[in-house]
């Protein structure tokens, strides 16, 4: 299945589960190109055998890092530019963002920034990278301020999705993932909010076909929104559903025993709750998503987070304007809306009723 993201000169396509070999596939794309793999040692020591089989097909040199959001830094970017430059590599050279978020944001930021800018592609090994970071063209890293601060946007040349690939996911990082489907159901349409409602129980347990049915359809909807609004000055926001809050606890819990998509499973509860009290879910609609809370997953936290200290960690966001906080707020089942006017009582008191 191929999935287009038209973006003019930009456009590229998204690819799942099809058959022709990724490395023959890359290799008809630049046929004159040297490939440079970035991936981390976890998703290395899984794939090794598959990776020794690209290197055999095409030119293909690899850069490994550490596992982890905390690694997720200027300085992992930094030696990952080292290596490029003492390798030699021109402005012909394409890079391969071989693993998750974090693998695909460092190499796309370094894709951005070596020699202003080479060819770059994903292949997602997560859940969450396949059905949101991998699509759009968001790249950068985390500094100590907060999430996200430093990057770019740059679109990739090719998402190359295996959901294969899933079955050697863990059980934590695969519910970390589920988070960014879940988001879909409140910004993605009344269909996706249904079918989300009802195959929750088969999405948790990883059916087959229901699980490839969420992953297309969640790329689809922000495929459609990349497409009409690539750098965020309008819908592009709603993709941000739930990440006000999830970004503040990761940045509260220093990036780490907290994935990224466990702090928007638990931003998703709190959005909800703040637009109970903002009024922005119609009365008629509140029992439907009284239903969908029931059903959401909500991970272990490290500790019960200090209430205060998450408020400020908000104002760190980059999503802040003009001082404001800004959430992505339901309101029919399967639309958002933004709003920037919130008080700070009711932020606190949803923050405190969400984690009493």
């Amino acid at each position: 299945m191929i999935i287009p993201v038209d973006l003019g000169n930009r456009s590229y396509n998204i690819c799942i589960d099809e058959k022709e070999p990724f490395a023959e596939k890359i290799r008809g794309m630049f046929p004159s190109s040297q490939f440079v793999l970035v991936t981390n040692k976890t998703v290395e020591k899984i794939y090794e055998k598959t990776i020794a089989a690209w290197e055999q097909t095409i030119p293909l040199a690899r850069y490994v890092i550490e596992d982890g959001e905390k690694y997720k830094t200027l300085a992992t970017w930094n030696t990952i530019l080292e290596f490029l430059l003492e390798s030699r590599f021109d402005r012909g050279a394409v890079i391969i963002a071989f693993g998750g978020g974090v693998v695909g944001d460092i190499a796309g930021f370094c894709a951005s920034s070596f020699l202003r800018g080479v060819a770059y592609m994903q292949f997602p090994t997560t859940l969450l990278a396949m059905v949101d970071s991998s699509v759009g063209g968001k790249v950068g890293v985390n500094h100590a301020k907060g999430k996200n601060l430093i990057g770019a946007i740059y679109q990739p040349k090719l998402v190359w999705i295996d959901t294969a690939v899933l079955n050697t996911l863990p059980k934590r990082q695969y519910i970390s993932g589920y988070g960014e489907v879940y988001k879909y159901a409140f910004i993605g349409g009344r269909k996706m909010f249904d079918f989300i409602l009802a195959n929750h129980a088969a999405l948790l347990n990883q059916d087959k076909e229901t699980l490839e049915t969420a992953i297309k359809r969640s790329i689809e909807i922000k495929a459609g929104i990349v497409s009409e609004d690539e750098h965020e000055t309008g819908k592009r926001a709603l993709v941000n559903f739930g990440h006000t809050f999830g970004h503040a606890l990761e940045r509260f819990y220093h990036f780490k025993d907290i994935t990224h998509g466990e702090g928007v499973c638990w931003g998703i509860t709190c959005a909800v709750e703040l637009a109970k009290r903002a009024g922005t879910i119609p009365e008629k609609h509140l029992p439907r998503y009284e239903a969908i809370l029931e059903k959401h997953v909500l991970p272990d936290l490290p500790s019960k987070p200090d209430i205060e200290e998450v408020y400020s960690a908000m104002f760190h966001d980059k999503k802040v304007r003009a001082g404001k906080l800004r959430f992505v707020l339901p309101a029919e089942p399967g639309t958002s809306i933004i709003r920037d006017d919130i008080p700070k009582q009711d932020i606190v008191a949803v923050l405190q009723k969400v984690f009493a």
